[in-house]
This record gives structure tokens, C-alpha cells and sequence, in this order.
């Protein structure tokens, strides 16, 4: 089915709602989910995948396993990108703003793509990005130069499965300089085509299901009202 950009942060907002997110928490995550379907990246078909273990991860911590100037490491216990991705990155942007550079990595963490979502609005800081993860088979590299909302996004096979991977997300941010990978001349560059903001394509089900835990808000928004009018109140009368 066919939806607005704005059709998809109200939905994603009430779902995250409904999962337990806290406000700020789900503004941030409802635009990453459109941001990322605006540039072409199925970020529907990427929430599809976590809607199973995200409620399952709303009371795990979130670590500093080290920080300086321009230095972050955050361990995310296995949640999505998700529940830690703005914290990380407006850390990081402070630092590159201060100092020129950062570099942060978040550690076991999962939906790792979706975090190109919430890049594109820090573009326009003036700062340039280079993210990059791998899997098992496969290394992702996306780029965004200063001022551009949508990534320059390669994928590179690995010649052999990787042995160890615990599932981390680095981030370059340089003030100064453009952050590309060094490409070969067989690498093709392979281009991300961002879509018109009223004609989203998104899956039927997932929308149906986003809609649903949306609805849990709602139902229990009406049971407190219910309470309250039947002789529950704020001040105790």
C-alpha cells in the first residue's frame, strides 16, 4: 500500500508508544523508521524484523564502555538500533563539533541499517559520516556528505564468512573532510534513490500490525478514564 511520509512517523510513533518507548525515545525512532523509507531503504521491512523482541528490550541498559574527546563506545546488550542510536549520535556530533572528529561504535546491537535514518537529519550539521558494519557474509558501507540526507550506501561480500562478528555499528564524523572508503576500479557505486514523500510503499502487514500495538495506547488511555470516572482521581476526593 501507498502512504505519506507523515502517515508513517504518526503510526511508528503510537507503536513505539505502545511498546513501552518513552516520548523523546519514540519521536526519535518513528523518524528513523520514515527518514529511512523516504531514502529507498525499506525501514518498514527493517522495524518488521524487531517488532518480535522490542518489547522484550525495554528495561536493558545501555553501557559507556569508554569515552574521551572524541571517542565513544556504548554497549546496547543486544537492543536495537532503535532504543540507542540518537543518544549515541548527538553525543558523537558534539564531539566533531568541538574537536573536528569522532569516531563511535555501539556494540551488540541489532536493526543496525536502521541508523541511517537518523544520520540524514545530521547531515545538515556541516558534518560528514562514514558507517559501517558487516555481518556474516557481507561488510556495509554508507557515506553522507555534509548537507546530503541521503547515503551513498555499498555492499562488499566477504571472500570468507566471518568467524566473530558481536554485532557492533561504527560511525566516522569528520568536520573537514569527506569520509569515503577506498574503492577499487571494479567497485560500482551503487546509488540510494530517495522516494517521493506522498507515495511510500509500504507492506500491508507490518502496517496492520503497527496499528495494532498503536491501538494499546489508546485502549489504555480509555481504562484510566474509566477509573477515574468512576471515583479514582488525582487529588484523592
Amino acid at each position: 500500500m501507498r502512504v505519506s511520509l507523515n502517515e508513517i512517523q504518526v503510526i511508528c510513533r503510537k507503536a513505539f508508544e505502545g511498546l513501552g518507548f518513552a516520548a523523546g525515545d519514540c519521536d526519535d525512532a518513528a523518524e528513523m523508521i520514515a527518514r529511512l523509507q523516504l531514502q529507498g531503504l525499506d525501514g518498514i521491512g527493517a522495524l518488521k524484523k524487531a517488532l518480535a523482541y522490542l518489547h522484550d528490550e525495554v528495561d536493558r541498559p545501555i553501557d559507556t564502555c569508554y569515552e574521551d574527546a572524541a571517542q565513544l563506545t556504548l554497549d546496547a546488550h543486544g537492543q536495537s538500533v532503535l532504543r540507542c542510536a540518537a543518544q549515541a549520535v548527538e553525543l558523537g556530533v558534539g564531539k566533531a563539533l568541538r574537536g573536528g572528529s569522532a569516531l563511535i561504535r555501539i556494540r551488540h546491537c541489532h536493526n543496525r541499517i536502521l541508523l541511517l535514518g537518523y544520520l540524514s537529519r545530521c547531515a545538515a550539521e556541516s558534518l560528514n559520516f562514514c558507517v559501517y558494519w558487516r555481518d556474516a557474509r557481507q561488510e556495509l558501507v554508507a557515506t553522507f556528505s555534509a548537507g546530503q540526507t541521503c547515503p551513498i550506501l555499498r555492499v562488499y561480500d566477504l571472500p570468507q564468512p566471518a568467524q566473530s562478528d558481536e554485532q557492533s555499528i561504527n560511525v566516522l564524523i569528520s568536520r573537514h573532510f569527506m569520509l569515503l572508503p577506498r574503492l577499487s576500479a571494479e567497485d560500482a557505486v551503487p546509488t540510494v534513490h530517495t522516494q517521493p514523500a506522498g507515495e511510500l510503499m509500504v507492506d500491508d502487514e507490518v502496517w496492520a500490525q503497527l496499528k495494532k500495538l498503536g491501538e494499546r495506547v489508546l485502549v489504555e488511555s480509555t481504562e484510566e478514564s474509566r477509573r477515574r470516572g468512576t471515583g479514582e482521581s488525582s487529588d484523592g476526593q
